[in-house]
């Protein structure tokens, strides 16, 4: 196997089929949605562990469209980036850098659809009819 090959375990050696993998590293990806979830984590010191973090980067497949599509919780990717940056892992243990994260995420969520609502009435508005030109 070459350096740079990511080894593929057998069900066999996991212990659980494809399936049963694909769902609980789906349930865990989607987790890091959650800043509260991630502050736990980094407290409990699981960023203190290298195999732990190159789980972290394991999981950076589910950034590749064919994963991504199952993903409900697009905040997850995110956070797993994020994850990869060891400043961001010593400033997460911090509970309220994470509770001002949360909070930022839920300002977002709950202004999404008035926002885009807003943004697209703006868009029609602005453009004279027939012309496609911005009005001034």
């Amino acid at each position: 196997m070459s350096t740079g090959a990511r080894r593929v375990w057998t069900d066999q050696e996991v212990g659980i089929s494809g399936h049963e993998r694909f769902a609980l590293e789906l349930e865990f990806v989607q987790c890091l949605a959650n800043p509260l979830y991630i502050n736990w984590l980094a407290t409990k010191q699981y960023f203190d562990s290298p195999s732990f973090i190159n789980y972290l980067k394991y999981l950076q497949y589910w950034k590749q469209p064919t994963y991504a599509n199952h993903i409900a919780y697009p905040h997850c990717l995110f956070f797993l980036d994020l994850l990869q940056d060891p400043e961001f892992r010593v400033a997460i243990k911090d509970f309220s850098y994470a509770e001002h994260i949360r909070q930022a995420q839920e300002t977002f969520f709950r202004n999404f659809h008035s926002n885009r609502v807003a943004d697209a009435t703006g868009a029609v508005q602005g453009t004279a009819v027939g012309t496609g030109d911005p009005k001034s």
